[in-house]
């Protein structure tokens, strides 16, 4: 049912060429590398995707008691204390769909930019700085407190929390197969396993499903195709009948870029495993635990006012596909406590 909903929802997408969600901020940028993701790992960014750093002026920061109020006693940690004191919470990001400097707009845009800039206006943070960092080395910048968060869509995992403190869950997502208009593949029952060749973009959770779903038989071939934009580009040209990624990063794409879509359509059976459907949240280093969980307070203030149901809707992501069930709101891979 959900990826029928998702399917329409990308045809009204395509239809109106909704634009990405952002924040109203005051930039500052350098020229960094490119970035890559969970959904594009080992790639370049796309659109209007811009490849830079950038410090972002928070708007109607909270004060005194207001700000205190997520901080257990009303006494900010001593991490939240010091951000303060910088006057700047500085978040890693590779710079895709989730958190991005829209190069049309200047703004800070995404779901997570668009989430953490509330936050740091409920916590009394006047500036967001996000930094660009490749998505594998995120954690490592986080470890040697270059950033003091992560923001970037990326899943809690068990080998990942090891490594860093994981918040609340702010939403979830799964995959979506994308196949040519007049394709009769529907889903993954209906590949023809003498044909069907389906294409990923290397280093993803997605390459792992194609390459079993070729262990298994039910397709001719798994091929590494590149980016989001080489794949899709691969899928147009006819040479990969499918490929697998992000729901989210799709939904994004075809409001943002529509064009990039021309003759594609989502294949509406197709089904996601208990294994790829991804739950997303925020990440600290071990010695930030505290200032994590007055982010948690802010989230569950923010969730039960509707902020984060209207945040997804800013973004063009149906919060019905994104929604985080109520007994999973809780990171269940944290390995240390305060």
């Amino acid at each position: 049912m959900k990826k029928k909903i998702l399917a329409t929802l990308m045809a009204a997408v395509l239809a109106l060429g909704l634009s990405a969600c952002g924040s109203s901020s005051t930039t500052s940028t350098a020229s960094t590398s490119a970035a890559t993701s969970e959904a594009t790992s080992g790639t370049t960014t796309e659109g209007n995707v811009n490849t830079t750093d950038g410090t972002f002026t928070v708007e109607g920061v909270a004060t005194g008691d207001e700000a205190n109020k997520y901080s257990e006693n009303n006494t900010p940690s001593e991490a939240l204390q010091k951000i303060r004191d910088k006057g700047v919470l500085v978040v890693g990001s590779s710079g895709d769909s989730y958190a991005y400097i829209d190069n049309k707009t200047g703004e800070f845009s995404g779901i997570d930019a668009k989430i953490i800039m509330e936050v740091a206006k409920r916590l009394g943070i006047p500036k967001v700085e996000m930094k660009l960092i490749k998505f594998s080395e995120l954690i490592i910048n986080l470890n040697e407190n270059n950033i003091d968060m992560i923001t970037d869509g990326m899943y809690q995992r068990e080998d990942r929390g090891k490594q860093v403190y994981f918040g609340d869950i702010w939403y979830t997502q799964g995959g979506a197969l994308v196949v040519p208009e007049d394709s009769k593949i529907d889903g993954q029952d209906t590949f023809d396993p003498s044909s069907t060749v389906v294409g990923y973009t290397p280093g993803t959770a997605w390459q792992t499903r194609v390459e079993q779903w070729a262990s298994d038989g039910l397709i001719k071939e798994a091929r590494a195709t590149g980016d989001q934009s080489s794949s899709l580009t691969a899928l147009q040209y006819g040479k990969i009948d499918a490929f697998l990624t992000d729901s989210t990063i799709v939904e994004d794409m075809m409001a943002r870029t529509p064009e990039a879509f021309k003759g594609l359509k989502l294949a509406e059976n197709y089904k996601d495993t208990d294994a790829e459907v991804g739950y997303i949240a925020p990440s600290v280093s071990f010695d930030n635990i505290a200032f994590m969980k007055e982010v948690n307070n802010a989230i569950e203030a923010m969730r039960s006012e509707g902020f984060i149901d209207q945040a997804m809707k800013d973004c063009n992501l149906n919060p019905e596909l994104h929604q985080v069930p109520e007994d999973r709101y809780k990171s269940t891979v944290n390995t240390r406590e305060e």
